[in-house]
């Protein structure tokens, strides 16, 4: 017997082994790209990529406010940062980087907070400490997640109001721009 009757026979089993999916597998079944952030980890998802993903790998927006409530309602009354963002959250969020991943990559020098609906203006919009205004994001339970989002103390966490019972709309007599009582403002 000739060699190359035994190579023909052989080399065309090899290639169609090759082209064929692992046993135990599904011919659809996609291998995964990487594991999940720590936010993520303990959801479904780590386990079930349909929690998460549609057809080609694609991760639904839908499923993820599904999941994060209280951004979903804030995009359906058009209000705050992902207002106008809901399309791909994947596109900001990326996973699938390992436990370690900030998938919020938030950069408090370069963020436009009159993307939020709540315009700083005068000394507030020089302030790029988060912190400063808002809680601690890494104080929130792991339920809660990574966010700054409406954790606001009001004026009275940084401002002392000199006006004992007139204390519910700062807003009402001063800006943003002045403490100074505006007297077109000020209803006395």
């Amino acid at each position: 017997m000739k060699i190359t009757s035994l190579f023909v026979p052989l080399f065309a089993l090899a290639v169609a082994a090759s082209m064929a999916p692992p046993l135990g597998r599904g011919a659809g079944a996609q291998e995964i790209p990487g594991p999940l952030s720590a936010a993520h980890a303990s959801k479904p998802g780590e386990t079930d990529c349909s929690a998460c993903h549609v057809a080609a790998g694609k991760v639904s927006p839908a499923k993820c406010l599904a999941c994060h409530a209280e951004i979903a309602s804030r995009v359906a009354a058009q209000k705050g940062y992902h207002r106008d963002k809901a399309d791909d959250c994947a596109v900001c969020h990326a996973e699938h980087q390992g436990r370690q991943a900030n998938i919020v990559p938030l950069e408090p020098a370069s963020f436009d907070h009159a993307e939020t609906g709540a315009d700083l203006q005068g000394a507030h919009l020089k302030t790029k400490d988060c912190e400063a205004c808002h809680t601690p994001a890494s104080t929130y339970p792991r339920t809660q997640g990574k966010s700054y989002l409406l954790k606001v103390p009001g004026c009275r966490g940084c401002h002392n109001p000199p006006h004992p019972g007139r204390q519910d709309n700062c807003l009402a007599c001063h800006t943003q721009e002045s403490w100074t009582v505006d007297r077109r403002r000020a209803k006395d």
